[in-house]
């Protein structure tokens, strides 16, 4: 067990130890506490770390950090290790990645360590303290997906490492003051161009093919039979038309996948929906649903039947979002991208972060070389 210095004001006084994992039932009992006290993402809670360590991520690897206050968790996260140059390199360290593109191709977004409510900058702060400090023979601490509200950049600057951090937004709808003001989203938030494509879109589906209508799957069979399905489509579409590589095209990621339905519930986990014209399927969004917020994170759409409507990915998305807003939901999250349809429908957005902190020195330096001949966008 390695334990941190004290090195300033409450983060000072947290004890951060990074040890081998607890059998999973003990470690899901512990999460679920702190979890319960948290204002987590859907991404920290038990319902994705569980079946991530369960499916995706190798155990022998993994550590669990947990940051401990006066004798009382206030953080926990699971941090994987990966040595380079045939196990003898030195340590890059991910947070709930593994450093595997088709493991890490499940894309962790609104990531972090798991916090007690109003903790979280002091528990961040004093796991990159304690990296710093105690833990030795690491080169990379990476932190993928993390919100740019919850990172105390300034408290973790030290002359010992450099932070870089690739950024990207995050577009989202605020349900809840659409809903304060009785506003229905499609006369109020997109533009007057992406409103019209919208409409003109659902006329085209509607003359083709019938009246739209959503529906949602409630039973577990019907989650999967509307997962498969969606995967179909996906894959047909990025695989066959666009000659590019699905997110569904590994068996791996479906055993994730089917593992996440297994362990979501009604309120809370993966919601999957369908958007009807007539008879004819237009497409399947899947949904991650956590506390009041939705999070936008597959699609597989019926190109081949609907692609001549106009916008029947942009008419899905605006069809979710007025179901949500429907169903007393407070946000819609379009998630992270630099993309123009997500913009049109959003009506704001965030920042989300990628942070890299790397020891200061000649190793370093390579990796941030390497890093710009990639073309990383690194924002300081």
């Amino acid at each position: 067990m390695r334990r941190s210095a004290e090195t300033g004001a409450t983060a000072a006084r947290c004890d951060v130890r990074v040890e081998r994992l607890p059998a999973l039932d003990v470690l899901e009992a512990r999460w679920r506490a702190l979890e319960a006290r948290s204002h987590g993402s859907f991404f920290q809670s038990w319902i994705w770390i569980g079946t991530w360590l369960r499916t995706l991520c190798p155990l022998p690897r993994a550590r669990l950090m947990s940051v401990w206050l006066d004798g009382e968790c206030i953080g926990l996260g699971i941090v994987v290790e990966q040595r380079r140059f045939f196990a003898l390199g030195l340590k890059h360290v991910r947070l709930h990645q593994v450093g595997d593109r088709v493991a890490d191709s499940i894309t962790i977004e609104f990531n972090g360590v798991l916090s007690l409510a109003g903790s979280e900058h002091d528990v961040l702060a004093a796991c990159v303290a304690h990296f710093e400090h105690r833990e030795r023979h690491w080169l990379t601490l990476y932190l993928p997906g993390l919100d740019m509200d919850g990172i105390p950049l300034e408290r973790l600057r030290s002359p010992r490492l450099r932070l870089q951090m690739m950024a990207r937004p995050t577009p989202y709808v605020d349900l809840a003051s659409l809903r304060l003001t009785q506003q229905d989203y499609v006369s109020t938030v997109p533009g007057s161009s992406t409103r019209a494509r919208l409409r003109r879109t659902a006329r085209k589906l509607a003359d083709q093919f019938g009246p739209l209508a959503c529906s949602t799957a409630v039973t577990q069979p019907d989650r999967l039979a509307f997962f498969d399905e969606l995967v179909r489509l996906h894959q047909a579409h990025w695989d066959e038309d666009t000659g590019e590589h699905g997110a569904f095209g590994d068996p791996r990621v479906i055993a994730f996948h089917r593992a996440l339905i297994a362990a979501s519930t009604s309120e809370a986990g993966v919601h999957l929906m369908r958007l009807e014209a007539g008879d004819a399927t237009v497409g399947y969004l899947y949904h991650l649903v956590w506390r009041g917020t939705s999070c936008f994170y597959q699609a597989g759409i019926d190109y081949r039947q609907v692609g001549q409507a106009g916008s029947p990915g942009l008419l899905l998305l605006a069809s979710a979002i007025n179901e949500f807003l429907g169903n007393g939901f407070d946000r819609y999250e379009l998630m992270a991208g630099h993309v123009d349809y997500k913009r049109s429908l959003a009506m704001a957005e965030g920042r989300m972060g990628w942070l890299s902190v790397d020891r200061v020195g000649w190793r370093a330096r390579i990796v941030d070389l390497y890093r710009r001949r990639r073309g990383d966008e690194i924002v300081p």
